[in-house]
């Protein structure tokens, strides 16, 4: 049963991302950010129009983040960006039009199952690290547009590196039976909800589907599949911790202070943002429409889920005062300043933490946030003093009496 387990958690390691769509004339073909590459639009048989519109969506997906390897210096596109799990070794495969490394030699017909199915052009199953069952949500236009996009850069001749996976998960049928379970492709396809707004609906349709949220938001179940009582309730991933970003977590936040999230690449708590949100932020969110952020927002900030649960070790109790002892000798150094985007103890900052929810700070803080090491590197202290040292900070900053959610 276990390695039953195991097998299908394989088929839902989220990492890759594509698009989705928004008007043509909100859009320029101009490179905003050196990153991206200059278009070859000569050797396009695709109007500008349509090339434009899959730029936007393609922008929309973050598709750039996995399919190239920055950290390498790889070319944009052309792959190779190496993913480890727990199951073995991914590696991205390349987009460019290259037609004998890249998808030059795709029809029109196989990239678009590729990219709403999951079935390459040889008839296998792509792992579902590449999120096929949330991009299906995208019409088959809309893929088609991002294959114009992607026909008009530079072809780069890169082999694509052989998957380095673990048996027996590198064998890629044994993904049929989650894909049975759990994949009905014209259940998933997106619908309008004629009651609610256009903003709610656009935004809807950006978060369930090219944006894939839930893959970093929400925590997995043994099936690597997300857990809808929690939908966007925060999560863990990378050791970073992915916010709350449902209505309760954006409480305190007005729509216009979640759009400037995404516009600044800075949180209004704690400085900017880091982890793999980063990367979302640079190559993708910064470049949409305000229509689509305020979108995106408005559909967040409607979005009733239940706190996940934490599971951690608390039974002993220590008061405040060992809690403000706890934090002079250990947590004040970085959070008296604000260093390496620690939050201070001001009561703005820890009025909108609070939404998370008081045992989801205690998590963060015993497991760890990026910068911040697991249990803020104190590895001797007990998950109840780390308690109080965030119960001393919580009752500083706002006044309020200890006391769980």
């Amino acid at each position: 049963m276990k390695m039953i387990k195991l097998m299908v958690l394989l088929l839902l390691l989220p990492t890759m991302v594509w698009a989705g769509g928004k008007d043509d004339d909100a859009v320029t073909i101009a490179n905003t950010d050196s990153a991206y590459p200059p278009l070859n639009l000569e050797q396009s048989k695709h109007s500008l129009k349509q090339i434009k519109h899959g730029e936007y969506l393609l922008k929309m997906g973050d598709c750039f983040t996995c399919h190239t390897d920055e950290e390498n210096d790889g070319k944009p596109f052309a792959g190779g960006l190496k993913i480890k799990t727990d199951f073995g070794t991914i590696f991205v495969p390349n987009i460019t039009p290259d037609k004998e490394t890249g998808i030059g030699s795709w029809t029109d017909e196989q990239f678009v199952k590729a990219v709403r199915e999951g079935i390459a052009p040889n008839g296998s199953y792509y792992y579902p690290v590449f999120p096929y069952n949330y991009f299906n949500k995208m019409s088959q236009q809309d893929v088609l547009d991002i294959k114009a996009y992607l026909d008009a850069v530079p072809a780069v001749h890169q082999e694509n590196h052989e998957q380095e996976m673990d048996w027996p998960f590198n064998y890629r049928f044994l993904q049929l039976g989650w894909r049975l379970l759990y994949f009905t492709f014209e259940d998933d396809v997106f619908e309008p909800d004629a009651s609610k707004s256009k903003a709610w609906n656009r935004g809807k349709f950006i978060v369930e589907g090219p944006g894939h949220c839930a893959l970093c938001h929400t925590q997995l179940n043994y099936f690597g599949v997300p857990k809808k009582d929690y939908y966007l309730a925060g999560t863990f991933v990378e050791g970073y911790y992915a916010p709350n970003i449902a209505a309760q977590g954006l409480k305190k936040l007005s729509a216009y202070q979640v759009v400037d999230i995404f516009r600044n690449n800075e949180m209004p708590t704690h400085g900017e943002l880091s982890g793999p949100m980063r990367g979302v932020e640079h190559n993708s969110l910064r470049f949409l429409t305000d229509e689509d952020l305020f979108a995106i927002a408005t559909y967040l900030k409607t979005i009733n889920s239940k706190t996940p649960p934490v599971e951690l070790d608390m039974k002993q109790s220590f008061g405040v005062d060992e809690g403000e002892k706890l934090y002079q000798s250990s947590c004040a150094m970085c959070h008296d300043d604000g260093l390496m985007g620690a939050p201070t103890l001001e009561p703005e900052v820890w009025s909108v933490l609070l939404d998370q929810g008081r045992n989801k700070l205690y998590e963060v803080t015993i497991r760890g946030n990026g910068d911040m090491p697991a249990k803020g590197g104190c590895d001797e202290c007990s998950n109840a003093r780390l308690k109080a040292a965030v119960d001393y900070m919580i009752d500083t900053a706002t006044g309020q009496q200890s006391k769980d959610p």
